[in-house]
């Protein structure tokens, strides 16, 4: 027991971020992380920390992605029912296989015409989340609040600001809240670079991650399982690439509302575990701080925490807005956490292999993933803030005797000059 403290006061101190480690162990106690981003919004919430005497919260700047929703691409669905058809037409399905394909077809027609759409756990996501913030700071929804709420021209993510300030109107109508949602606003609040984007077209990342595809996937137990005729197979299906797709169509799941369909029976724990571990290290490799991609994903997250800055800075002068609501998506938030260097979000691990004992997707951008920056002040206008990850408290590059509280002015200096560079 001595030892066990001793190392977690030494991995303290050195800035090590415990809860940030991911086991295999974790993803099999809960085998809906290995969902990747698709990972519907379950924040384990871990008791606040206290802010420092005679300081209160005055303002919110928020960035949330949208809540759960339906696959992005209906035709995924419909290509993989067309396989199993076409294997069924063959006879070369077992018992299982054309079960998987009945199971295809129900999900394809369900979602038929209703891609990428905001489901209705995807709206309970951020009205819970809407209720936690105005519980946890009544001060800044006091009556007659002013709220501005900006969202990407997504659909799903105008529902999903929709049901976050609905939300907040029924916890206090007189709050006045404006909302926004338009292409204006696309250049902050998600903004992709064309260069950054085409990281993954680095060879050396390329020659690495078909390496760990190698390492880790092993689709022959599958196929034997839905095939009945592995001729069949050879000659018609890419194995790796129905895997993949497979495994990532059954983590789109978890965020449906009452469909009553399941893959359970066909994946194996460890089989979803090896392909979360290589869609990990897809986003890291597309959107992380990888350093084989040269590190540079997080700059796209610039005019976010250019705007994050420009209305706090507002706000904190008196600019009378108690609260700055951006929605927007996961390709948004993953770059605004590691341009923040939160906790681990801005690790950079050479050893693919291990990463995901060091950066790990679902707990930076889950569906209703979100980033929040509470702002408090006391009465000589000393003012103060932290951030919250996914509704949990998480340290920043700056010193401070109150972490993980910070104070404003060293906040603004810091990111003012990172967003410079």
């Amino acid at each position: 027991m001595k030892n066990t403290k001793a190392i977690l006061l030494a991995l303290f101190a050195a800035g090590v971020t415990v809860s940030a480690q991911t086991t295999e162990g974790e993803m099999m106690a809960n085998i809906n992380k290995c969902g990747s981003n698709y990972f519907a919004y379950s924040p384990e919430i871990k008791p606040y920390t206290a802010a420092p005497e005679g300081f209160v919260p005055f303002y919110i700047s928020h960035y949330g992605r949208h809540g759960s929703r339906y696959h992005y691409s209906a035709d995924d669905f419909k290509k993989m029912y067309g396989i199993m058809q076409r294997a069924d037409s063959a006879e070369a399905l077992t018992v299982l296989g054309k079960s998987v394909k009945e199971r295809f077809g129900i999900i394809y027609k369900d979602g038929e015409l209703k891609a990428g759409d905001l489901t209705q756990k995807g709206a309970e996501q951020h009205r819970g989340i809407a209720e936690r913030m105005v519980k946890n700071y009544p001060e800044v929804f006091a009556n007659g609040a002013k709220i501005d709420a900006k969202s990407s021209t997504s659909v799903r993510v105008v529902l999903s600001m929709g049901a976050f300030c609905q939300q907040l109107k029924a916890m206090n109508p007189s709050l006045n809240i404006t909302n926004e949602a338009s292409k204006r606003v696309m250049n902050y609040i998600n903004f992709e670079d064309e260069k950054l984007k085409n990281n993954l077209e680095n060879e050396e990342w390329k020659r690495r991650f078909d390496e760990m595809h190698q390492k880790l996937l092993h689709p022959e137990r599958m196929m034997n399982a839905l095939f009945s005729d592995s001729v069949y197979v050879q000659k018609n299906i890419d194995r790796v690439a129905f895997v993949r797709k497979f495994y990532e169509l059954n983590s789109s799941l978890q965020g449906m509302d009452s469909l009553n369909v399941n893959f359970n029976d066909v994946w194996t724990k460890e089989e979803l575990f090896e392909n979360w571990r290589l869609q990990n290290m897809w986003w890291y490799g597309a959107y992380g701080s990888c350093p084989v991609t040269g590190a540079s994903s997080p700059q796209m997250a610039k005019n976010l925490l250019k705007n994050i800055l420009s209305e706090a800075k507002a706000a904190v002068e008196g600019g009378g807005i108690s609260a700055s609501l951006r929605f927007g998506h996961d390709t948004g938030l993953l770059p605004l956490a590691g341009l923040l260097q939160l906790d681990n979000c801005s690790a950079k691990v050479e050893d693919l292999e291990s990463l995901h004992t060091h950066w790990t997707d679902f707990k930076i951008i889950p569906m209703g993933g979100n980033l929040q920056i509470i702002f408090y002040k006391n009465k000589e206008n000393k003012v103060l803030l932290k951030v919250l990850l996914n509704e949990n408290e998480v340290r920043l590059p700056l010193k401070s005797d109150l972490a993980p509280y910070y104070e404003w002015s060293e906040f603004e200096k810091y990111y003012g000059i990172v967003v410079s560079k």
